[in-house]
């Protein structure tokens, strides 16, 4: 049904106020990013650190996308920092323009409603370079379609012939109805490539001042006749046209003919695919900073380390924000559990992804050097291959390790009470060994319930913590990193007010007293 500009553009400006309600088809958004994710670039967020820092959830606290291709540049985006700074701030700037101009801004979301329906998903197909699938049987459709239509010619000097016309007729609407479903299920990534041809035409028309945009003249014109010939697909509401496709097997040969034709086209088809994804980028993060307190990031030398003012993470409701210097030695993060330490490490590695994929962070200010991301947060046994919580721990370590040797100096680690998977002894010696190695040739934060690492790492490491208060009717975190080692033990506090039977708080409280006593003994 028809609907006017001022309708759809009211409808699609009420949307972009605020994220997606649609429920984000994960294998179909990640699409673009699994088929380019082997080409050479600055990083590629690893499976466990994208896991690690809630990605799937950030990216949809952030999509605001009008069209499915936008959804899949926008996943991509969020998975491959950059280190580039005129291309964040050229990013900036057209996020900047599209939330300041309500003009242009309507433009764009007119342009890339035309990009909504499910099958332009599959639009990444076509960038590949390779050729679609194959019909099965498709190399006698030439053979079928020249035989009909010899036999009905030659039939009026030999009417015999027209016996073979209808034999040959009744072949081949066999053989199209048999692979009707087959090519309307490879058709689908040519089934919008008109739609994308015209909104990349209505972006580049409105004007932008988008570099992505002033690249799309050639790719248009290139795209133009192989368009028209994709229509043909669509046309769908002509009997005399149903019945030549039944016939001639019109679809079949034309679709021979396409499918091929895509490795010729696939430079300009991917060139708009993106330029249409980066301006539904651009008004996603326009959205997200209308919806978050954000500042602009800025990038500096390696040697004046990190800053974050006022950092939050943006997934939790009421965050209470932070600020950290990371410069020189790195930091050692103490607190009990549910006091914020994972959570801060967490904002820390969205600031530093968010500030180098869409040049936006949530906190005041951020300064910082470019860097790569890898994280030890969340790790867990893997019951398919038979490896315990420690090997598995032990291999992700490893990894970094030889990650910082290859490139030092470049990446930002968060790491979670590492080796927690072994004893005490051997857990702190193993800490030591890891942190001391990795800090002169990564950032480092690292959380952990060990006190003793704090006096093992002091030339190296700066100590910070977060608390809790427990009373006796209550407790509360105010969630406030802290400079200086924990000094309060509320665990045992804590089991009491969760009504714990009273013989198992004094006994444990019995034998923390001694084994403080002995460790202050042995450390004399």
């Amino acid at each position: 049904m028809w609907t006017s500009s001022r309708k759809r553009l009211a409808r699609l400006e009420a949307a972009w106020q605020q994220p997606a309600t649609r429920s984000a088809h994960f294998p179909l958004v990640t699409r673009y990013y699994d088929l380019v994710q082997h080409e050479s670039t600055y990083h590629r967020l690893p499976d466990q650190t994208w896991a690690d820092l809630n990605g799937d959830l950030l990216f949809e606290l952030l999509d605001t996308t009008v069209s499915r291709i936008g959804q899949q540049c926008l996943y991509h985006r969020l998975r491959s920092p950059l280190a580039d700074e005129a291309a964040l701030r050229e990013f900036d700037a057209a996020a900047t323009l599209l939330a300041q101009q309500p003009g242009a801004r309507g433009q764009a979301l007119l342009a890339l409603g035309q990009l909504t329906a499910h099958e332009a998903y599959y639009q990444v197909d076509l960038i590949s370079g390779e050729p679609l699938p194959t019909v099965p049987g498709a190399r006698f459709a030439p053979l079928l379609a020249l035989g009909l239509v010899a036999t009905l010619l030659g039939g009026f000097w030999l009417p015999l012939l027209w016996v073979g016309t209808l034999s040959l007729a009744l072949t081949n609407a066999v053989f199209h109805f048999w692979q009707r479903q087959w090519i309307e299920h490879c058709v689908r990534p040519l089934l919008q490539l008109g739609r994308l041809h015209r909104a990349g035409r209505e972006l580049q028309q409105a004007d932008l001042p988008f570099r992505p945009l002033q690249q799309l003249a050639a790719p248009l014109v290139q795209l133009g006749a192989f368009v028209r010939q994709v229509a043909f697909f669509q046309v769908a509401d002509s009997w005399l046209l149903e019945l030549l496709k039944m016939l001639l097997l019109l679809d079949v040969l034309l679709y021979a003919r396409c499918r091929v034709a895509v490795q010729q086209h696939a430079p300009a088809i991917r060139t708009v695919f993106e330029a249409v994804g980066y301006v539904d980028c651009a008004l996603a993060v326009a959205s997200f900073r209308q919806r978050h307190a954000t500042c602009v990031p800025h990038f500096g030398p390696t040697a004046e380390g990190i800053r974050l003012q006022a950092g939050y993470h943006p997934l939790v409701l009421g965050c209470v924000p932070n600020d950290l210097t990371l410069a020189g030695s790195g930091v050692l993060l103490t607190g009990s559990n549910m006091s914020g330490k994972t959570t801060f490490m967490r904002t820390l590695g969205v600031s530093s992804l968010l500030a180098q994929t869409i040049a936006t962070c949530p906190a005041t200010a951020y300064h910082a050097p470019f860097c790569r991301v890898l994280t030890s947060l969340s790790l867990a046994d893997s019951l398919p291959t038979g490896k315990s919580y420690y090997l598995v721990e032990a291999e992700t370590m490893r990894q970094l390790l030889l990650a910082c040797d290859a490139a030092p100096n470049s990446y930002l680690l968060l790491l979670d009470e590492l080796f927690k998977g072994t004893n005490t002894q051997e857990r702190i010696a193993a800490n030591k060994a890891v942190l001391e190695y990795l800090q002169p040739r990564s950032w480092v934060m690292a959380a952990t319930h060990d006190g003793e690492l704090g006096a093992l790492l002091q030339s190296c490491f700066a100590e910070y913590h977060f608390c809790e208060t427990v009373t006796a009717e209550d407790w509360y975190f105010d969630y406030r990193l802290k400079a200086g080692p924990l000094t309060t033990r509320n665990a045992i506090r804590l089991l009491a007010r969760l009504h714990y039977p009273a013989q198992v708080v004094a006994a444990a409280q019995a034998l923390s007293a001694i084994l403080s006593t002995q460790a202050q003994a042995e450390s004399i």
